[in-house]
Parts: structure tokens; sequence; C-alpha cells
């Protein structure tokens, strides 16, 4: 069995080569051959996944946060012909608790996992501009709060100013909420009912922010999407609301309504940011679709 590594160096404040030089040291022992690139810019584990050779690989492992999966799963292949695993190593990691891959960074449990993986065919959500450009989502795209505050960090996420977390994020995530314009979105579901929201999130993955629950039956394996739709109008009601996803209780509100769709179709009277996976996905409007048992996945 052959395992190639595409590694973010920058993940784990920058601890992830050493951890993957333990992990290939480990599947080599168990008599497996391995294989590593290190990304040295923004859109190179695209790049280089597309330019890999069906044969260069029986797995591919992503080693860094959602925004690196996400990122190869936008290569220019239409499809990975490999299953993917993932070593997470980013702030949230919402694909890596979907597999079940511990988040202590200790070689010896990651390994296990990886040998111990088997393939699970998962959907994907395809963004569709109106320009026509198309981009997949595997966790969740959303449109509101959330992503006025991915916007806003995205240039603390990159390089050495990475490091901290949501610690070092406090000051610019409260500035955001502060200056927050509450949009007047428009959500189409399966081209039938349309509802007025001020936020949207459109889940693949259960697990939302790392800490959030929102829909109970959000799955990647659903053949559906799962719309949450926000109704707040003050800050105030928007932290009821956040509070309420910590305590997995969003679903009891009357201002949040939860519906499942296979497209969504997302306006607004003027250009709101979007978030998919963490990561800026420009600006309304959108089209939404589910794409079923698009991607397989390691799954231990």
């Amino acid at each position: 069995m052959r395992y190639h590594f595409v590694v973010n160096p920058a993940a784990g404040r920058r601890t992830a080569l050493p951890l993957v030089e333990q992990i290939t040291a480990g599947l080599e022992t168990a008599g497996m051959r391995t294989s590593v690139h290190v990304t040295s810019h923004a859109g190179c584990a695209a790049e280089h996944v597309g330019s890999l050779a069906e044969d260069a690989c029986d797995r591919l492992v992503v080693v860094g946060g959602d925004g690196t999966l996400h990122e190869v799963v936008n290569s220019p292949r239409e499809t990975l012909p490999w299953p993917v695993g993932i070593v997470p190593m980013g702030t949230a990691n919402l694909v890596g608790r979907e597999l079940h891959m511990p988040l202590n960074r200790r070689a010896g449990p990651i390994t296990e996992r990886l040998l111990a993986g088997t393939p699970w065919e998962v959907d994907l959500a395809r963004i569709r501009r109106t320009d026509g450009t198309v981009e997949h989502a595997i966790a969740n795209v959303g449109a509101g709060l959330d992503a006025e505050i991915v916007n806003a960090i995205s240039s603390l996420r990159s390089g050495a100013s990475s490091s901290g977390g949501y610690i070092k994020w406090i000051p610019t995530i409260w500035g955001t909420v502060q200056a927050f314009r509450f949009p007047r979105l428009r959500v189409t579901v399966d081209g039938r009912r349309t509802f007025a929201a001020a936020a949207c999130i459109v889940q693949n993955a259960h697990n939302y922010g790392g800490v959030f629950r929102l829909s109970p039956e959000a799955a990647l394996d659903s053949g559906k999407l799962d719309v949450t739709l926000i109704r707040a109008t003050t800050n105030r009601d928007l932290v009821r609301v956040v509070m309420g996803a910590l305590a997995r209780r969003i679903q009891r509100f009357t201002d949040v309504k939860i519906v499942r769709a296979e497209h969504v179709l997302l306006r607004c009277g003027r250009h709101v940011h979007l978030q998919a996976d963490g990561d800026p996905a420009g600006t309304t409007d959108v089209e939404i679709a589910v794409v079923p048992k698009a991607l397989r996945l390691l799954r231990a």
C-alpha cells in the first residue's frame, strides 16, 4: 500500500513536518510505502494533486486543516481517484472530527487510524456563482456573520500570523460583530419554498465550527444538505442563537428554521460574503447543490 502525503508546513504552528516524519516512519515499519509533497504557496496543494498520475499512490493523505483539504478537493481533477485521509492540524478540524481522527497530534494513534481507515463515500456541496465558476465544499457553506468573520480574519490565517488560533482572533471577531449589518437573504430550497433570513448555513457535515451543532441530522453521506436559516436581526438575538448552538438546542428557537434540500438558491439585494469550509468563497448570489458520493474519505 502506498501513502502519499500532501503537507501544509505552516499547519499546527509549523509542527506538521516533524509529525509527518514520525507517521511515515510508522507506516514504513508496518510495510507501507510513503512519499511526501510539501506545499510552498497558496494553490500549491491543488496544483500538485492535479498533476499526480492515477497510479502514484493508493491513499492520499492531507496534513493540515479544512482549508488544505478544501484546496485538494478543488484541484483541476474532476474527481479524485484515491481515498483521501486527513491528519487534522487546523483550528476547527471539522472533517477530521467526522472521520474520527485523533486531534492530539500524536504520531502513534494517527498512524494506527490511517492503517485502519476504510474508504467512505461522501457527498460534496457544489457552489455555482453567477459568472459560471464552480467550487466544492466538504463541510459547509455560510452567508451572514460567520462568513463576515471568516473574511475579516483571512489575512490573519496566512503565514506566521496564523499562530494563536481563536484567541488571537478575538479582537477581529469582536470588531466584526460590532460592525455587522444584517443582510436580507432570500433562500430558495429545491425551487419550491423561499425563506427570508439574516444568516444561512448550508451543512454537509454534522459538525460546525468545531464546537457547535446546528442540524442534528446533517451527515456527509446523507444525500441531502441541511439548511439552517437564522432570522435574528440584532446582536443580542444572535448571541442567544450562538449560545443555543453551543447547548445543542438551536432547533427549538422560533427565529431559527432548519430544512433539508438538494438544491439551494441564495440571493440578496447586495453582495454578501460567503465562506466555504472556513475560507472566503466570494459573495452572493450563488446556487448550492448536493453532489452525492462525489468523494471517498478514509474513515477510521
